[in-house]
């Protein structure tokens, strides 16, 4: 089967059983998650560190945000870049964030940075530019080798293509347990799809 079709019948399958799960037990399992984030070495030794807001069933992560800013390290968050260049396809900026509280609604109900024109504050990939030692990769599934399945619309993979081949930052994918190598079927790949270092849900840390 055409891998981007094996993608949409998996993600349509996955985001359904998303939609089922309770306030209660997505609250109780990303507060599991971020106990587990916050002790690792990765996000210790990180000086800056590049997330999400968690929306729509995904793993909730402002406490994750919050414990970031308090440590005193750089937070980047990505926005949909709504104006993309002559030509050029839509990506992510990545935006360093001082105050959460400075977040606005963006598409797709996510929260996101608010524009940003200043030279060292934004780019277009969570690297160096930005001082980034750590990406936190949403997704609606993974396995244990790595790869990961988006919402389709290749916004992560344009923007960790830059760092395929790095060892820094740091990949790691966040999701719950269900989502890693979910019963629904194997995660299927393209050569554009970048894949993680590792895997964190609320029980444990896969390193790939």
């Amino acid at each position: 089967m055409d891998p981007e079709r094996s993608k949409s019948e998996l993600r349509a399958a996955l985001l359904q059983r998303r939609a089922t799960a309770s306030p209660g037990s997505i609250r109780s399992r990303s507060q599991r998650l971020t106990t587990r984030l916050l002790g690792l070495r990765e996000w210790r030794d990180a000086a800056g560190v590049a997330a999400f807001v968690g929306v729509g069933g995904e793993p909730e992560t402002w406490a994750l945000l919050s414990a970031t800013l308090g440590a005193g390290k750089r937070l980047a968050l990505p926005r949909v870049c709504r104006r993309p260049p002559e030509g050029g396809r839509s990506r992510l900026d990545f935006i360093l964030v001082d105050d959460l509280a400075s977040l606005v609604r963006g598409p797709f109900g996510l929260w996101e940075p608010a524009p940003e024109l200043r030279e060292g504050r934004r780019a277009a990939s969570p690297g160096a530019a930005l001082g980034i030692d750590l990406v936190l990769v949403p997704g609606v599934g993974f396995d244990r080798q790595g790869r990961r399945l988006g919402f389709g619309k290749g916004y992560y993979d344009r923007a960790l293509g830059p760092l395929r081949e790095l060892d820094s930052p740091r990949r790691i994918g966040i999701c719950f347990a269900d989502a890693l190598d979910p019963e629904e079927g194997p995660i299927p790949t393209a050569d554009h799809d970048v894949a993680v270092h590792g895997v964190l849900c609320e029980d444990a840390l896969i390193r790939c």
